[in-house]
């Protein structure tokens, strides 16, 4: 079957160029709207670690300050010692609680950042393919334009050979032989 048969029509081309360059940037639209909302999840991982410390240091404050008001020093040492025991007790319950929920928050922005690395990987090949796509036709036009320059060129000579020819210059053979090679390289 000859070649010109099996080839999809140039607007076909075109039609199916377009649509992957379409379907490319939506999916970098897609994939920069996730990416925003990943590093939104990454800074709120980052702001509960925060919080998470103001809140331990005040519990740990409220708790030195135990025994230590007016009621401790009415009741004595052997108050205050037991408050400072509940206290110590307390702030070691605090550090247990804190240390498990830094290990979530650090799991979690450790996920969020996993995810975000991996769209900005997604993002950045189809940036690449986008460019690849859009590339194309650049180069295909250029090649349209050196043929189209070609044939002109071509042309010319066709004429320039036919004026050789009409004024002499050039025999019917000669003619005929540079014809056909100039024709056949259109």
């Amino acid at each position: 079957m000859p070649r010109k048969l099996m080839e999809e029509p140039p607007l076909m081309q075109e039609d199916n160029q377009l649509s992957a360059i379409g379907a490319v940037e939506q999916r970098i639209a897609t994939l920069s709207e996730q990416i925003v909302r990943a590093e939104a999840a990454v800074q709120q991982w980052t702001d509960a670690n925060a919080s998470l410390s103001r809140s331990a240091a005040e519990a740990r404050a409220k708790n030195q300050g135990m025994g230590r008001n007016f009621l401790g020093g009415l009741l004595g040492t052997k108050f205050r010692g037991a408050m400072r025991s509940a206290a110590a007790a307390s702030n070691a319950s605090i550090a247990k609680e804190v240390a498990e929920k830094r290990a979530n928050i650090a799991e979690g922005k450790r996920s969020a950042q996993e995810l975000l690395r991996h769209l900005k990987a997604q993002l950045a090949e189809a940036k690449h393919e986008l460019k690849a796509l859009t590339a194309k036709p650049h180069s295909q036009a250029r090649i349209k334009t050196v043929k189209a320059k070609s044939a002109s060129a071509s042309l010319d000579l066709l004429q320039k050979l036919k004026q050789a020819h009409d004024s002499g210059l050039l025999t019917e053979a000669e003619y005929e032989e540079k014809r056909k090679r100039l024709v056949s390289e259109l």
